[in-house]
């Protein structure tokens, strides 16, 4: 494998990742606002703390996503690191409907995960990382 090919894997993943995304902010308020009445409000935590993760997590993500298209050698572990710690923080997500696009895209997003980390753990992309800098 090239590592033209591996790039284009990554941004078919991201483009994947951005679409999911953007589909799930366009869930119904008023089926939100249902969905609270039943099950309650989501958990509270503090402003600040939910800011100063979510820019964390961020620059942590866009570290992992370019490292991986450059071949830092620490890219891989950042990545899974910050793939665990969306995972540890998804129940404090409000809640959202998963519509049938959303759907296929959450699970096409989800093969990406599992595909890239076999492919830069034990595929042959993972030679690529042995260096520093490319």
């Amino acid at each position: 494998m090239s590592k033209l090919t591996f790039r284009l894997i990554l941004v078919a993943w991201l483009t994947t990742e951005v679409a999911a995304s953007l589909i799930r902010t366009h869930t119904p308020g008023n089926l939100v606002r249902q969905l609270h009445d039943v099950f309650g409000p989501s958990v509270a935590v503090p402003q600040s703390l939910l800011l100063a993760l979510a820019i964390a997590s961020v620059v942590l993500f866009l570290c992992a996503v370019i490292g991986l298209f450059f071949f830092w050698r620490g890219s891989r572990l950042v990545f899974v690191l910050v793939l665990l710690a969306f995972a540890v923080a998804e129940p404090l997500q409000s809640f959202y409907v998963v519509r049938g696009w959303n759907q296929l895209l959450i699970h096409l997003r989800l093969a990406f995960y599992g595909f890239i980390i076999a492919l830069i753990y034990f595929g042959p992309p993972r030679e690529f990382f042995c260096n520093t800098f490319t």
